[in-house]
C-alpha cells in the first residue's frame, strides 16, 4: 500500500477520462459528499 493512500487520509483529487474522453475531476463529481472509491480489474 502506498504510504499517502492509508484508511481516513484524503483521497488525491485524480482526473481521469469519462465515458467521452473528457478529463473529469473526483472532485466534480463528489459534489461535497462523502464517497467511496473502488478501482478493480476487468469489464462488467
Amino acid at each position: 500500500m502506498r504510504e499517502n493512500l492509508r484508511p481516513g487520509e484524503t483521497f488525491p483529487d485524480v482526473e481521469l477520462p469519462d465515458h467521452d474522453e473528457q478529463l473529469t475531476k473526483l472532485s466534480s463529481l463528489m459534489g461535497g459528499f462523502p464517497t467511496v472509491v473502488v478501482f478493480s480489474r476487468g469489464r462488467y
